[in-house]
């Protein structure tokens, strides 16, 4: 069962778009092109492990799928690509890469990508994935949110996963000196996690198989999770350091208090006046042919597309 799909990246990329046409960020044209560059892979990469997720798992009885999960604790933040549950409460944290270099991996568990005779060092995407899960166990156990079992919590069992685009190629050292086994391509991970259920011993079996959670009560859990999702707002002008110009967007003084100055300007929705912030309508001065040329709160966006 899928609890939540992909977060959108239209309206981020409407913005990039919109930065490179201006003449103020021709000397950061390199940097805002690699952050889309990146942004599109990135998405590219999230699809095609959703799709192969959605395909084995998202109509399952047994298994509820969580996708983009970004929630903040104690000043972190982790940003999730997937989560699956099943009903043993075994919850497969899993980052997705979508690489298009070779990649090798060291004896150390460092990461280089190749491309020809060129390579460099990355972040090890297995290190990235077990901050996510220390952070999510961390971030359940402070909200009490696993349900207990004749008065007794349940105790999740996580499992950290790398999946990897199916045309990327992968190198990796001996397993008995640094054991990868938990990278492997997206369109193996059915035969990936039916092998680990085939590792459980016989009597671990009947143990685990008396466990078993109602789905209702996985589904619970998954959408209270997903309830404390928060997604990331970037200001692309203050990252990249592009001050503003002037530009055809809606705009009006805030004259609620009677006492707005001149140029202390903010942006409503055309509909229903709501204050929405500055790249949301940027958004949609980018998509005139969508919204006429004016500006719309997010919701008032899904009600022109449903029309």
């Amino acid at each position: 069962m899928i609890i939540k799909s992909r977060d959108p990246k239209d309206k981020d990329i409407a913005e990039l778009d919109a930065l490179l046409k201006q003449a103020g960020a021709s000397g950061k044209r390199f940097l805002i092109e690699r952050e889309l560059r990146a942004m599109k892979a990135g998405i590219a990469g999230e699809e095609d492990c959703a799709y192969y997720i959605n395909f084995y798992f998202g109509k399952s009885d047994n298994w509820c799928v969580i996708h983009d999960l970004r929630i903040e604790h104690e000043g972190s933040v982790a940003q999730i690509d997937h989560l699956l549950i099943n009903r043993l409460f075994e919850i497969y944290v899993i980052e997705s890469k979508n690489f298009s270099y070779e990649v090798a991996i060291n004896d150390s568990g460092e990461f280089t990508l190749k491309s020809g005779s060129h390579s460099f060092g990355i972040p090890s995407p297995i290190e990235q994935n077990k901050r996510h899960m220390f952070l999510l166990e961390k971030f359940i156990s402070a909200r009490c949110l696993v349900p207990s079992r004749i008065g007794i919590p349940i105790v999740p069992r996580y499992k950290s996963l790398v999946l990897m685009s199916p045309k990327s190629v992968i190198h990796r050292p001996d397993r008995k000196k640094f054991d990868t086994d938990m990278v492997f391509k997206a369109d193996t991970l059915r035969t990936k996690i039916d092998d680990i259920v085939d590792k459980m011993s016989p009597f671990q079996d009947l143990a685990i198989i008396g466990n078993m959670s109602k789905l209702k009560t996985v589904t619970d859990f998954a959408q209270s999770l997903q309830s404390y999702h928060s997604s990331a707002s970037i200001d692309y002008r203050k990252k990249f350091g592009i001050k503003h110009e002037h530009d055809p967007i809606q705009s009006v003084i805030d004259r609620s208090n009677g006492n707005a100055e001149q140029g202390d300007k903010k942006y409503y929705c055309f509909k229903c006046r709501k204050a929405i912030p500055d790249n949301v309508a940027r958004f949609c001065w980018n998509n005139k042919e969508r919204f006429g040329g004016k500006a719309f709160c997010y919701e008032c966006q899904r009600k022109c597309n449903d029309s």
